[in-house]
């Protein structure tokens, strides 16, 4: 039976609501001189018992959408290559957990709970 270990990502009051404003509606952000695509709006991280950490947000696309992004590292702070955690087919960021593995033995199995700030 696979490990499950849990780790919780706090973002902002409300911050579903305006990180998924920030996807859907990228004109109304005006965006610093120098940001280019790829670079994060919004960010936010969490940490697990081994070490596994996530950095994950809202990061700049194109001028019609911005999008969900995240990176998993390590516990020496390598990040973790492909895609462990794959958010390309969200429209808004309405999730409340996300499940992934950082190998192919997928042992640990790790769950991001994703919650606002009260």
């Amino acid at each position: 039976m696979a490990t499950t270990l849990e780790a919780t990502m706090t973002i902002p009051k409300n911050g579903k609501n305006i990180w998924t404003d920030m996807m859907q509606n990228p004109s109304k952000y005006k965006i610093p001189q120098g940001i280019t695509e790829g670079n994060f709006l919004a960010a936010s991280y969490a940490q697990f018992s081994d070490g596994v950490f996530v950095f994950g947000g809202v990061a700049v696309g194109t001028k019609d959408f911005n999008y969900p992004l995240f990176m998993v590292f390590d516990k020496d702070y390598n990040q973790i290559g492909g895609w462990p955690i794959d958010p390309s087919d969200w429209e808004d960021f309405q999730v409340n957990s996300i499940e992934f593995a950082v190998n192919d033995a997928e042992d640990p199995m790790y769950t991001l709970n994703i919650v606002e700030a009260s």
